[in-house]
């Protein structure tokens, strides 16, 4: 039996686009497997940081802990001209904000001073409306 022409070539044809398949399968399967070794890779690299920063902080605490600072201090203290820290080096009084004025609830509200409120200041939800309005 002889096989026409046409059909060779359908059946070469096949076979090429079988192989191409197969070919780009491995491919895939090969990509994924390099893709999943460097999320392993990255979360092994992730979870070893996470253990130093751990590690790093335990330190921190304890060179910054009280008891080995004021230790630190005795030992030190003269050589570096060290001295207990006054309220006056952290704030003054001209640098706090004032303090708040007490609320009365008995005043006029239509003193500007009531409430501690700007009458300049409108909101979105009661625009136009004066304080008599609200009432």
């Amino acid at each position: 039996m002889k096989l026409s022409p046409v059909l060779r070539v359908l059946d070469l044809f096949m076979i090429a686009l079988l192989v191409s398949v197969v070919i780009w399968t491995f491919k895939v399967k090969h990509d994924s497997e390099v893709a999943l070794d460097r999320v392993a890779k990255l979360e092994r690299d992730i979870e070893a940081e996470e253990i130093e920063i751990d590690l790093l902080q335990s330190d921190w605490g304890l060179l910054t802990s009280p008891a080995r600072l004021e230790i630190l201090v005795k030992r030190y203290g003269e050589q570096l001209g060290l001295q207990p820290t006054t309220p006056a080096q952290l704030a003054n009084t001209n640098s706090l904000p004032p303090l708040k004025q007490e609320f009365d609830p008995f005043a006029d509200p239509a003193d500007p001073d009531y409430a501690n409120t700007d009458s300049s200041v409108t909101t979105g939800s009661i625009s136009g409306t004066s304080q008599d309005e609200v009432r």
